[in-house]
């Protein structure tokens, strides 16, 4: 059955079960509970090979919206035009988390271990509650194996870190990175066992 073709499932328990809303999500069907109120269409699964060409799509996107105006240009130009973004997609590709809405991939995360190296939504779409998805998923993931999980931000990215901290990370190291030129923020959380 695809995920289209798949029936919404009612939740209706008293105490909602996050984690079971959450397998549900990455399994593919669609979740009606408490915790939304609504169905939800968009869903969060692991990549599959059948991905990589819109996490391209994604990835060259996203870079250019987020650091455009963060990194210099030439500092962009490998990977907004030469081959830099599809080889690390073919390298990382399972181990992303995406975000599908129908037929169309609309967020993405990569996760390193208890790293998470990038986190993207298509530009129209932020704001909505997809990168929390997202981010609610793979912390669980993590929380698996790892007591803790971290990410890293560029400094100048107020509005990412500010996400980072609303859900609880705190910084815990800064640092200039070579290739981007641009002050970067590690940010950690403690998980808490699953």
């Amino acid at each position: 059955m695809s995920l289209i073709e798949k029936q919404p499932v009612e939740y209706p328990l008293l105490q909602p079960n996050i984690s079971s809303t959450l397998m549900m999500l990455i399994e593919g069907t669609p979740v009606s509970s408490p915790i939304v109120n609504t169905v939800v269409s968009t869903i969060v699964r692991k990549a599959q090979e059948i991905d990589i060409k819109p996490l391209v799509k994604l990835c060259k996107e996203s870079l250019l919206a987020s650091y455009g105006e963060l990194v210099e240009a030439e500092r962009l130009r490998p990977w907004s035009e030469g081959g830099d973004i599809e080889k690390y997609v073919q390298g990382i590709w399972p181990d992303m988390l995406v975000a599908v809405d129908g037929p169309d991939l609309v967020g993405m995360l990569a996760l390193q271990g208890n790293r998470i190296d990038i986190v993207w939504v298509a530009q129209a779409l932020r704001q909505q509650g997809i990168g929390q998805m997202l981010m609610d998923t793979a912390e669980e993931q993590v929380a698996l194996t790892c007591k803790s999980i971290e990410v890293e931000c560029l400094g100048p990215d107020i509005q990412t870190i500010q996400f980072y901290e609303d859900r609880g990370y705190v910084r815990v190291k800064e640092y200039v990175d070579n290739m981007s030129g641009v002050d970067k923020i590690v940010m950690s959380r403690t998980l808490e066992s699953v």
